[in-house]
């Protein structure tokens, strides 16, 4: 082992749905949620926490800004906006 490796212990998988799941200790410091990169070697799988890229609003970058969302509704021939719901839409839901 490398100075920078701690060893955490063995860890049984169990079944989740379709896939096989391992639980990751708090000692290993990783939050909920974090992606990690799988890569399966010779030795064995190697689990990579993948930063995290800052979300961005993407409406708020001047391509957005100088875009010409009137001619995407001059494409379509209606605007999604005051069309009523056909289906069961979740127009409810907050962004």
């Amino acid at each position: 082992m490398m100075d920078s490796e701690k060893y955490l212990g063995i860890y049984k998988t169990r079944r989740q749905g379709n896939s096989v799941t391992v639980t990751i200790p708090k000692e290993a410091n990783i939050n909920a949620g974090t992606e990690l990169a799988v890569t399966q070697t010779s030795a064995g799988i190697i689990y990579v926490p993948i930063k995290p890229t800052k979300k961005t609003n993407r409406y708020a970058t001047q391509a957005a800004k100088n875009h010409n969302y009137q001619q995407d509704i001059d494409d379509l021939g209606y605007d999604p906006n005051t069309q009523p719901p056909v289906g069961s839409e979740r127009i409810n839901d907050s962004w």
